[in-house]
């Protein structure tokens, strides 16, 4: 975990945009400059902590600024000595550099890791992110002159603050990159690449989920590759020259990840209301299994208010979850004990693992079983006018949060619903992974970020993603079973009791019943304020305990007064 940025073009102050990073890395700082490029870098040391300083240069005089960890750098060192480059550290970051300078963008190609990185080598600056995006970067270009950093605050010491915010925001109470909510300000998009020259700025992606073909091999050969596949992601994650833990929600993926990697420092967040919010008692089970030294943090609805503020100055812009609580309380008393942490994201996108996805599956189940195919009439009267109908717009109905434009939306799930055609669960997880997952990574990011953490997630492992997006749709949902095939997996690795869990919730904040208990009279000042700006955001439909359209509005108000009435120099207070 580093914070970086650059510009290319002259004047600015990189010194204070990577102050604004200081947060993403607090074990140093360095500067590079000439007469057209400046970078900056603040470093969280894992990897060769005396060596690995930045920003780095090689025997070419190229120069790198890196956010990182790459997991096959030494393979990838060993094929660079081969080929007459020589290497002063024993950190990723020189590998990245002469893996640039060798092969130039096609580097990205056999990087095997979480990353993004800018290399300039005189005449071109190139800027990389990884395949699913658990590495941010951010750019504006300002005439001929490009900015770039880890975080938007960073950039906003030299682009003008500017809300870019319209009604299609409210539709998934977040943005969708590569925009931003800073006009001028876009996301580099996971598995993409950028040049610029001073002139010419070219994008281009390198990388996205495959589209098939599924693999027909007999369960049991597919069931063997996903246990090598698995063990093999966490392995790669476990090495570090610093302590490393793991966050233990209790469910199967955490609790998989556990038991491979045989994690010694474990932490939970406990939300005490009930079984629908919290998993403890299951996360305590696993940890005695592990024989791990558990810590357990209980979130308050104190803390939720007091720390809220600061969260969204972290998160740069509102993401589409109250889960941001639990994470942020998980990673400062993780960083209490250890500095690298697993965690389990990106199993339910890729594995079939959300109710939602049952949901659509059992309508489309139902939809073409032979005794309802002349009565849709009648089930419309029971299930609604749309039951059975495209399950493209019907899959966009079960997160669609608030009133605003769909088509722009439709068009993008339309389109990964005809790349992935064949596989309804394979096509829910493409859109999960465009449209709603990466709230669900800046999440884990900017939580990690915030004390100085390093966060792994090995169910993104590209090779992983790619092997599970060829699965057969029934060895992710059967019935209503999810994650089929990785719930095989885990049989007798993890206790039988969490690989059959049917009440499984995920990371469930209670925001709505705060903001309108405990915490009223703030949200109602803070809401009232968003809609003197002549801004509201209503919800769609009731969803009850779990509405997050108050919390939405709530942290707009916060981003409003931190980023645009006060440039983002800090949380409120």
């Amino acid at each position: 975990m580093c914070g970086i940025a650059g510009i290319h073009g002259g004047g600015g102050d990189i010194r204070a945009m990577t102050r604004r990073l200081a947060h993403r890395g607090p074990d140093g700082e360095g500067f590079y400059a000439d007469e057209r490029v400046q970078l900056g870098v603040r470093r969280l040391a894992v990897i060769d902590v005396e060596g690995g300083r930045q920003p780095m240069t090689n025997a070419r005089g190229d120069w790198i600024a890196y956010n990182g960890e790459l997991f096959n750098w030494r393979d990838l060192r060993r094929e660079l000595e081969g080929k007459g480059h020589r290497f002063l550290t024993n950190s990723d970051t020189e590998v990245v550099l002469n893996a640039y300078t060798e092969w130039g963008p096609n580097c990205v190609d056999r990087f095997v890791g979480m990353f993004a990185f800018a290399v300039w080598n005189g005449r071109i600056l190139f800027i990389a992110r990884d395949r699913l995006g658990e590495k941010p970067m951010f750019y504006a270009r300002l005439g001929r002159r490009l900015l770039f950093a880890s975080e938007i605050k960073a950039l906003l010491v030299e682009v003008p603050r500017e809300p870019n915010l319209d009604e299609r925001f409210a539709v998934l109470e977040a943005v969708v990159e590569p925009e931003t909510l800073f006009r001028g300000i876009s996301s580099l998009q996971p598995g993409h690449w950028l040049t610029y020259d001073g002139e010419q700025l070219t994008i281009r992606r390198y990388w996205q989920l495959p589209d098939g073909p599924i693999d027909r091999r007999p369960s049991d050969a597919l069931l063997e590759e996903l246990r090598a596949r698995l063990s093999a992601a966490v392995h790669d994650r476990l090495h570090a020259d610093v302590p490393l833990g793991l966050f233990l929600s209790g469910g199967l993926d955490s609790s998989v990840i556990g038991a491979l990697s045989r994690a010694t420092a474990t932490f939970t967040c406990c939300v005490p209301y009930g079984p629908a919010f919290d998993e403890s008692v299951h996360a305590d089970a696993m940890a005695r299994t592990l024989g791990s030294e558990h810590s357990s943090v209980v979130l308050t609805p104190e803390a939720f208010a007091a720390d809220l503020p600061r969260i969204v100055w972290h998160l740069d812009q509102p993401i589409a979850t109250a889960s941001s609580a639990a994470e942020f309380a998980l990673a400062r008393i993780a960083r209490t004990r250890v500095k690298v942490v697993l965690g389990g994201q990106g199993a339910d996108e890729a594995f079939g693992g959300y109710v939602r996805h049952v949901l659509l599956a059992e309508e489309r189940r139902l939809g073409a079983a032979p005794l309802l195919h002349d009565y849709f009439p009648l089930a419309r009267v029971l299930w609604g006018e749309k039951a059975f109908t495209d399950p493209a717009d019907r899959y966009f109905e079960l997160f669609h949060r608030g009133d605003g434009p769909a088509q722009p939306f439709l068009e993008t799930i339309h389109r990964l619903f005809a790349r992935h055609e064949g596989s309804l669960v394979n096509q829910m997880g493409a859109v999960d992974f465009a449209l709603t997952f990466p709230s669900l990574i800046a999440m884990n990011d900017r939580a990690a970020a915030a004390y100085g953490l390093e966060n792994r997630t090995p169910f993104l492992d590209h090779r992983l993603i790619e092997f599970a997006f060829r699965l057969p749709a029934h060895l992710k949902i059967d019935g209503l079973t999810t994650k089929v095939l990785l719930r095989r997996a885990a049989r007798g690795v993890v206790p039988d009791a969490i690989v059959d869990r049917p009440d499984k919730k995920g990371l469930a904040v209670p925001a709505l019943r705060w903001l309108s208990g405990t915490a009223r009279e703030w949200a109602q000042d803070l809401t009232s304020a968003l809609a003197r700006r002549g801004i509201e955001i209503q919800p769609r439909v009731d969803r009850g305990e779990f509405d997050r359209s108050l919390f939405t509005r709530v942290t707009l108000e916060l981003w409003f007064r931190t980023f645009i009435d006060r440039n983002g120099e800090g949380p409120i207070g």
